[in-house]
């Protein structure tokens, strides 16, 4: 809800918890699935043994891999290794994971994103759960300006919408672009199916390509990932002392 997303706003856009390196917090997320919602463990086709599925770390250097194999920029390679560290916050933070773990919700995980404060769109995810939402925005706008940009609006508090704002708060170096696709690239009902019309601005539509592209990527890693092995630390240490160390500097 409205409600929800401003009192999460409150709690962690101070900033209070402990600093982390970036291959630090890598680190953190090899304990974390990259499929959640799936097993962590799953028998294999004969039946005999138990395979793990891969790690968050994993998915997430193959997807930097990914796109430095694209010929990417630099710096999108560097937003594909940490879009997904917003689950940091479980080692950061564990008092609110034994919270999120009493409610069965955990915000960190990347799921649909959607902007709260305005009616739910028709094709999100589960619309047809709607009705369960306390929030009654019945108009395309709500609380918001017509056109007044995605930059100004709420979005449902995320591990990413986290790893946003604590770019922002650290001003960071990176492109505009980098943000719009951190914070965007779950927001499928804009850039797959272009609702939001009545919120959106010219820039927002500069930055769609990019979410997009982004999105295409991640989803390509995702698929091809599924039955991919775990990269051993030594691996995911080689790979940051050969390029991404250069690229985070």
């Amino acid at each position: 809800t409205h409600e929800y997303v401003q009192s999460m706003r409150s709690r962690f856009l101070n900033f209070s918890l402990r600093k982390a390196t970036l291959f630090e917090a890598l680190g953190w997320i090899h304990s974390f699935p990259a499929y959640p919602f799936h097993a962590w463990s799953c028998e294999d086709t004969s039946g005999s043994s138990m395979v793990s599925s891969p790690s968050l770390r994993t998915l997430s250097f193959l997807m930097a891999e990914a796109a430095r194999e694209e010929g990417l920029p630099d710096w999108v390679q560097l937003v594909a290794l940490f879009h997904e560290l917003g689950e940091t916050v479980k080692k950061l933070d564990p008092n609110n994971t034994g919270k999120m773990a009493d409610s069965i919700y955990d915000w960190t995980i990347s799921t649909r994103s959607r902007v709260v404060g305005c009616a739910i769109p028709n094709c999100a995810t589960f619309s047809e759960f709607r009705h369960l939402n306390t929030d009654s925005y019945s108009t395309d706008t709500g609380v918001y300006e017509a056109n007044c940009g995605l930059d100004n609006v709420l979005l449902l508090w995320s591990g990413p919408e986290y790893m946003y704002h604590l770019l922002r708060h650290n001003q960071t170096a990176l492109p505009l672009e980098a943000l719009a696709m951190v914070r965007y690239y779950l927001l499928g009902d804009w850039h797959e199916h272009h609702e939001y019309t009545s919120i959106t601005n010219e820039y927002d539509e500069d930055m769609l390509p990019w979410v997009s592209d982004f999105d295409r990527l991640r989803r390509k890693t995702r698929l091809e990932c599924l039955d991919c092995v775990d990269l051993s630390d030594e691996q995911c240490a080689y790979l940051w002392d050969s390029h991404y160390s250069r690229i985070a500097a």
